[in-house]
C-alpha cells in the first residue's frame, strides 16, 4: 500500500526545507537497521503487528500535515510560544516521529521511555547539526515528543500531541496501533482488519482537524475507540479534533 520512497517524498513536501529534509532523510537511512531490528522484534518475539520504517514514515508525514493545519488556524506551536521559530516544530515532530517506536526492541512495556534512552544521542547530534543558539531545548522537546506519544502519557506540548494524534490514525487494515496477536481470532483482531482508509484534513474554527475514517465493518469502531480516542485525550488538542467515520452509506461524525 505505501512505499519508502513514496512516503519520503511526501515528508519532504510538507517540510518544505530542503536542509531540514536532508537531515530527515539521512537519519531516516542511517538508522534504517533500527526500524527494520524493532520491527522483527514487534513481529517475531512479541506476535504483534507493523511497527517498523512504514510506520515511522507514516507517523511523520501524518504529524507533519497536523503541525500544517494547525499553523492554519492560528494554533501556536509550544515552540512558537516561547519564542522559538516555527522551524523548530518541524525538527520537533518529524525527528519525534521517525524515533518515538525504537524503544520497542528493548520492550514492549515502557517503549516509550526506552525509545527516549537510544534516540537520545541521535537526537543530540542531529539537533548540533541543525544548527541552534539553544540546543538542549531543542533536544529535550524532541525527547519529549517521543516519550508522550503513548496514550498513557499526557502530553505536554503541541509537538508532542501531533505526533501521538498520528500515531494513533496508522490503523488501517493490517496497519493497526491496536495491540494484538496476529494468529488470534477475537475483536481486537477483527477490528484491526475492518478499516480501510484513514484521510487528515482541515477542519473549521472550533475543530481545525478532520479526521476521516473508511471502513467495512463498524468492529472497527472499536479500534478507534481503544487507540486513537485516547491518544486524542491525552493530548492537548482534545476538543479539536472531529472524526467522520464511513461504513458503508452511513457517516457518524463526533468530536473527542
Amino acid at each position: 500500500m505505501y512505499t519508502e520512497e513514496e512516503l519520503l517524498g511526501e515528508i519532504g513536501e510538507l517540510l518544505g526545507d530542503e536542509e531540514l529534509y536532508e537531515l530527515y532523510e539521512r537519519a531516516f537511512r542511517e538508522y534504517h537497521y533500527y526500524f527494520e531490528t524493532t520491527n522483527y522484534i514487534v513481529l517475531n518475539v512479541y506476535g504483534f503487528n507493523d511497527h517498523g520504517p512504514i510506520h515511522v514514515l507514516l507517523t511523520t508525514r501524518r504529524a507533519l500535515e497536523l503541525l500544517n493545519i494547525i499553523g492554519k488556524f492560528g494554533i501556536q506551536t509550544t515552540a512558537e510560544k516561547l519564542g522559538k521559530p516555527f522551524r523548530w516544530s518541524k525538527f520537533i515532530v518529524a525527528f519525534g516521529a521517525l524515533f518515538h517506536d525504537i524503544g520497542n526492541m528493548i520492550h514492549r512495556e515502557n517503549h516509550y521511555g526506552f525509545s527516549v534512552l537510544l534516540a537520545e544521542p541521535v537526537i543530540d547530534a542531529l539537533v548540533r547539526e541543525f544548527g541552534t543558539d539553544d540546543p538542549l531545548l531543542l533536544k529535550a522537546l524532541t525527547l519529549n515528543a517521543i516519550y508522550t506519544h503513548d496514550e498513557h502519557v499526557p502530553c505536554t506540548t503541541i509537538e508532542g500531541s501531533l505526533v501521538t494524534i498520528a500515531d494513533g490514525c496508522d490503523m488501517e487494515a493490517g496497519r493497526s496501533r491496536l495491540v494484538h496477536k496476529r494468529d488470534k481470532v477475537d475483536i481486537h483482531a477483527v477490528s484491526a482488519l475492518a478499516i480501510e482508509r484513514v484521510e487528515i484534513g482541515e477542519g473549521d474554527e472550533e475543530q481545525p482537524i478532520l479526521i476521516e475514517i473508511w471502513m467495512k465493518h463498524p468492529a472497527g469502531i472499536f479500534q478507534v475507540d481503544e487507540i486513537l480516542t485516547k491518544k486524542v485525550k491525552s493530548s492537548l488538542l482534545s476538543g479539536k479534533v472531529r472524526l467522520r467515520i464511513h461504513t458503508g452509506a452511513e457517516v457518524m461524525e463526533k468530536v473527542i
